[in-house]
């Protein structure tokens, strides 16, 4: 079987497992849409051992901006004065943490810009995107709601499901005749 046939038949069976775990005994612990966007940039930026490392490493960090950004919005927004609106303040506070995605890459610790980038990004698609989540009280919660939480196991998640995923295709693949 080539390894593209043999990827897409472990996919579609780790894939529907995540899914009816997700749907049931395991819901709302994880978000199903991040594990295939986080194992998908896992496999962009290498899909090796070490990449879906840096994944979870990197969106985790990625993750922590996007908070850091919405808690200092959700709690200095009323009290920027007049001489910035709202959409000014917010441009400000999401423009100084989103160089902060590619500057920490200059630690040995987080090489992966795009994975970081993604943490951001599905950290405030979750937040705008979900009535209540933006707020210091669901912000600050030890609760699956808090995108911190839910979103860093969809990282561990998405790297595990993409390290067997990939190991259990090559394993499943023929090499091509010479």
């Amino acid at each position: 079987m080539s390894f593209v046939n043999a990827l897409g038949l472990v996919l579609a069976i780790i894939g529907g497992v995540l899914a009816y775990l997700y749907a049931g005994p395991l819901h709302n612990v994880y978000f199903i849409w991040a594990v295939f966007i986080f194992t998908a940039t896992g496999v962009a930026i290498g899909g090796t051992n070490e990449a879906f490392k840096n994944l979870v490493i990197c969106g985790i960090a990625g993750l922590i901006l996007a908070w850091i950004a919405a808690m200092i919005i959700v709690n200095t927004l009323g009290s920027v004065g007049a001489a910035l609106t709202p959409p000014v303040w917010i441009g400000i506070v999401v423009g100084v943490t989103t160089g902060f995605l590619a500057w920490i890459a200059n630690i040995k610790l987080f090489p992966a810009i795009p994975a970081t980038v993604v943490g951001y990004a599905t950290a405030f698609g979750y937040m705008l995107q979900t009535p209540g989540i933006l707020t210091p009280a669901v912000l600050t919660s030890f609760t699956f709601a808090n995108p911190l939480i839910v979103l860093s196991i969809s990282f561990v998640i998405a790297a595990v499901f993409g390290i067997v995923s990939l190991a259990l295709a090559k394993k499943l693949s023929t090499p091509a005749a010479a």
